[in-house]
């Protein structure tokens, strides 16, 4: 829709402001996406400084009440961890991580598994948990995607760093490429906001699709080399291969604990694709949201 400032006819009177009219006219839908773009790139700055006020406020509320508080950043990776070294402790499942100690092993996958998760699921649930605000107050709706974003992404960055006290308990000495662990993580968080951020106009009309998605993320971890390494051979590695997701975690793990081979072209791969993707995505939703707002409106 293209924005028209009107100024009203009548007579001038010095002690009174003319606001101007707005007069809101149909667009083709080429010229929305073009609209949606420019809107994009100049008030990318306005954007992000709303987004900023919006993660202080939502970091502060999920905490404020919280006798741990950031605690809880790291106690599904570390029940993960526990439930999964006990199982193979006991040889309810075996898994050979090599000379690796297991605790670890998982515990680097999980975190970025983790954080992928988060970030599909933030994305997801961006719209309902702002749903007020879209009726009263006239924002950049990307504030909120900047927003989901900044907070998945210091969660996730927080909990890693459990890895530090972790690798001296069980004497591991990291890698040389340890320092590349952010970059596998950092692509982990923006393959979800890809995949969170394309589903959003549908998952805020249908909730179905956040369950779906939920169910698809549980199947998911078992797809992924998470407890385990990446199969040499099979029918199983050829579908692990498939998956977006393997080579960012067999590399986060590889850069930390040195177990397995890292997949440095892949990797680059899947984090080229999922900046286009989610810029993709982030227009999508600029374009739609209008229509969705609508809808839970009405």
């Amino acid at each position: 829709m293209a924005a028209v400032p009107v100024t009203p006819p009548g007579p001038t009177d010095n002690s009174t402001t003319t606001l101007p009219v707005r007069v809101i006219t149909p667009h083709s839908s080429l010229e929305g996406f073009r609209s949606a773009a420019r809107s994009l790139v100049t008030g990318f700055t306005a954007a992000c400084h709303l987004a900023w006020r919006f993660f202080l406020r939502d970091t502060r509320a999920d905490y404020r009440q919280s006798l741990l508080g950031y605690v809880w950043l790291v106690v599904p990776a570390l029940a993960n961890v526990v439930v999964w070294t006990f199982l193979n402790s006991e040889n309810v499942i075996r898994v050979d991580s090599g000379s690796v100690p297991y605790p670890i092993f998982v515990l680097s996958a999980t975190i970025i598994w983790t954080a992928f998760n988060s970030s599909v699921m933030g994305m997801l649930g961006l719209i309902n948990a702002a749903r007020g605000l879209f009726s009263k107050v006239n924002f950049p709706h990307e504030s909120l995607v900047y927003s989901a974003f900044m907070k998945v992404t210091t969660d996730a960055f927080l909990a890693s760093a459990i890895l530090i006290p972790a690798l001296l308990i069980y004497n591991v000495a990291p890698t040389r490429e340890a320092f590349l662990f952010p970059v596998a993580l950092f692509t982990s968080l923006l393959l979800g906001a890809a995949a969170g951020l394309i589903l959003v106009p549908v998952a805020a009309l249908y909730t179905d699709v956040s369950r779906a998605v939920q169910v698809l993320l549980r199947f998911g971890f078992f797809v992924t080399p998470v407890i385990f390494p990446l199969p040499a051979e099979g029918l199983a590695r050829r579908l692990m291969l498939n998956n977006p997701v393997t080579p960012v975690v067999v590399s986060g793990r590889s850069f930390i604990t040195g177990s397995e081979e890292a997949m440095p072209t892949a990797l680059a791969l899947v984090g080229a694709g999922s900046l286009v993707f989610a810029l993709f995505a982030l227009l999508i939703y600029k374009v739609a949201l209008p229509f969705v707002v609508e809808r839970l409106g009405g």
